[in-house]
This record gives structure tokens, C-alpha cells and sequence, in this order.
């Protein structure tokens, strides 16, 4: 514990500056924001729901394309250009979405651009640096990090809805482009490392057919995909999930705010209990606890409705965390990134196929009812995955 405390106190500016290029980068300002964006967008353009959710299949085409490759050359060059690059990108990104997109081609393409050029400013460009400098808190610290996500799904959704309810669409795109640059320039100044702490291990990274080898790749992809089809495909229908039960646009910015603090609250204690307990049971406990929510998500009491969303957004936290921690464990530090990048282009793919297939399954059922259940079924089916493979995964000395 005396250790843990130690790390931390030492390398707070790393969480710190972790924290605020997660808290700018793509994960953050546009995946937990898209959902309120589909609204104004749709009846603009006279979308269907589905078409709407359309996005989520260019962030599929450009994030599995660009994760891995971002991944390599964080691990070749330093996390902290390519983070950057891809921050400054994101912004030009956001701009562009709300001055040129005229319709729905034109809107699938600039996503597809934003999600290719804005790789590296999701956890993938930021976690290999709490990695390297974090071990008996390294859950912790990841943790604290990936709370960055909390600027997007908890502070922005209570502002940015009436926003645009007032100044429109374009113009909230527009705000999420002085973030994003504002915030991934302030990143990178706390991360500079400085003078002799730099600890930073040049080796060549592993080759990819010998990470596709282990085990433990194959396992975790399955946790990493089911997890994020489930929870992340329902977190980007959260607004119009809620809206549709007749929640103004305040109350369910409110309630998606609610979702956003629990993401706050699975990010730590994912990161706690992983550096004390068997990861397999963790994972397993936390996981199965987002698919009560999704069951809950779809009944009519609006208690039960605020609990489940709170419950979701808890597994949002979990499944990010366990991520980069199991990755961490079974994987060297010199690889971290390259392994890192394969297995987030999965978690992008499950992003992007959950808020599909949710948004298709709206189309086809006239509500949300069929895929929470559906949902509720892959997360029981995650948790059972970590509870096979990853027990007796405990804190260990990263290896170079």
C-alpha cells in the first residue's frame, strides 16, 4: 500500500495529463456525445434512426483501420506525438462536421475521417504512459486516467444538449473543437518528461503473428468486443432512449450525466480492486452488474430506468479499465502499445456495431426493449469469459 501511495504521489502529473488528453480526445468529446447529435441531425436531414446510427459504421471502417497503426507507432516513437497529431486532427475533424456535412454521405465520410485521423487521442495515445511508470497502482492509475472520459459523458451531455437545442448542431461540433485542441495541448505539456525521469524502454516491439499466438489475446478480445457492443452501443442511444419515454431535453441530459459520473465511479474501483483481487472475479462481478442494468434500462418504473443507466455507465468504466490493465499483465511494456492497438480496433468495432445494431433494432422493434435485452445476454456472456481465463491475473513486475 505504502508503494502504491508512493507511485502515485510521484507520478500524479502522468495521471493528470493522461486524465485531460482522454478527457480531449475522440473517445470522450465525440463517442459519448454522438447520441445527442442523432436528434437534431435526423430531423434535419429526415433520417431514420438507423440511418442516423449510420456513424458508427465509419468509426468501424477508419478506427480498426488507424488503432493499429497508431498503436506501432506509439510504441516506435512515444506516445505523447502521436497523441498530440492525432488531438490537433480531431479538432480540424469537428470543425468539419459542422461546416460541410449536407447530408448523409457526405456526414459518413467525415467521421470516417475523423476516427482514421483521431486514433491516437483515444486512451490508446495516453495509457502506455501510465503503464510505464505505474506497477503496484497501475490499476488505480489507469483508473484515475480513463476518468478523462467523464468530460464527455458526464460534463458534457447537461450543457451540450441545450446548447444545441438553442444554437443548433453545427455550432455544438463546433464547441467540441476548441476542446479538443485546448485540452490536447494541455496534455502535452504535462506529460513532457523531464530531464533524467524519463523512462521510456526502446525496444522493437514485438511482430504481430507472435501476439496473435497467445492465449490470452484471443480471450481478451472476446471480453473487449461483447463488453463494448453491449455497453457502448447502448450509452450512444442513452438520449433518445430517454426522450422517448417523454424526458425533456434537460431531464435526459441530466440523466445521461448520471450515466457519466458512474463511468467516474466504475473507472476507480475497477482500477482498486484490480490491484488487490483476482482480475478474472472482478471483471466478472462488474460486468455482470452492467447487464442487470441494461435489464433495467428497459422497464417502466423511471427509478429503475435512473438505476440501470447508472449501472451501464458503471460497466462503461469497467470495460476501459480492464482493457489496458490485462493487456498490461500478460503483455511487455515495449509491446504495450502494438497489443494495445489491435485489441482497441476490436473495442471500436464493438462501439460501432452495438450503436448500429441498436439504432437497427429501434427500426425494426419501435423501441429499445429487444436489443437491451440482447445486450443484457453478451455482457453475462463477457463476464463468464473473464471469470474462465483471467482468474489468478494479480499485480506482477512489468517486464521491459
Amino acid at each position: 500500500m505504502t508503494k502504491a501511495v508512493g507511485e502515485l504521489r510521484k507520478g500524479w502529473r502522468f495521471v493528470l495529463g493522461a486524465f485531460t488528453g482522454i478527457g480531449g480526445g475522440f473517445g470522450s468529446l465525440y463517442f459519448y456525445t454522438a447520441g445527442i447529435f442523432i436528434k437534431p441531425m435526423a430531423t434535419e436531414f429526415g433520417w431514420t434512426r438507423g440511418q442516423a446510427s449510420m456513424g458508427a459504421i465509419s468509426i468501424i471502417a477508419g478506427s480498426t483501420l488507424a488503432l493499429p497503426i497508431a498503436g506501432r507507432l506509439s510504441d516506435r516513437y512515444g506516445e505523447i506525438p502521436v497523441a498530440l497529431t492525432s488531438g490537433l486532427a480531431l479538432s480540424l475533424a469537428f470543425v468539419m462536421l459542422g461546416s460541410l456535412t449536407t447530408g448523409l454521405v457526405s456526414f459518413l465520410l467525415l467521421v470516417w475521417l475523423l476516427s482514421f485521423f483521431a486514433a491516437g487521442s483515444t486512451p490508446l495515445g495516453y495509457s502506455g504512459i501510465i503503464v510505464r511508470h505505474f506497477n503496484a497502482s497501475r490499476g488505480l492509475a489507469l483508473g484515475l486516467a480513463l476518468m478523462g472520459t467523464a468530460v464527455g459523458a458526464a460534463l458534457m451531455p447537461p450543457f451540450l444538449v441545450p446548447f444545441i437545442a438553442r444554437n443548433g448542431w453545427r455550432d455544438g461540433y463546433h464547441l467540441l473543437a476548441a476542446l479538443a485542441i485546448g485540452l490536447s495541448i494541455l496534455a502535452s505539456l504535462l506529460l513532457r518528461e523531464r530531464g533524467g525521469h524519463a523512462v521510456r524502454v526502446r525496444h522493437a516491439p514485438i511482430p504481430w503473428h507472435e501476439i496473435r499466438r497467445t492465449k490470452a489475446f484471443w480471450s481478451i478480445n472476446a471480453i473487449i468486443l461483447l463488453s463494448a457492443i453491449a455497453v457502448l452501443g447502448t450509452t450512444a442511444h442513452i438520449v433518445p432512449l430517454l426522450t422517448d419515454r417523454g424526458m425533456g431535453a434537460a431531464a435526459a441530459g441530466a440523466a445521461a450525466s448520471g450515466l457519466g459520473m458512474a463511468v467516474i465511479g466504475g473507472r476507480v474501483m475497477a482500477g482498486y480492486l484490480l490491484d488487490r483481487w483476482d482480475a478474472g472475479w472482478v471483471a466478472w462481478i462488474l460486468l455482470s452488474l452492467a447487464g442487470l442494468g441494461a435489464l433495467l434500462l428497459s422497464a417502466d418504473s423511471s427509478a429503475l430506468v435512473q438505476s440501470g443507466a447508472v449501472l451501464v455507465g458503471f460497466g462503461v468504466g469497467t470495460e476501459g479499465d480492464l482493457l489496458a490493465y490485462l493487456l498490461s499483465r500478460h503483455f511487455p511494456v515495449r509491446s504495450f502499445g502494438t497489443v494495445y492497438g489491435i485489441v482497441f480496433s476490436v473495442h471500436a468495432l464493438g462501439a460501432g456495431l452495438g450503436g448500429f445494431f441498436a439504432g437497427a433494432a429501434f427500426d425494426h422493434f419501435g423501441g429499445y426493449s429487444a436489443w437491451l435485452m440482447v445486450a443484457a445476454a453478451l455482457l453475462a456472456a463477457a463476464g463468464i469469459i473473464a471469470l474462465v481465463t483471467e482468474r489468478g491475473v494479480r499485480p506482477a513486475q512489468p517486464r521491459p
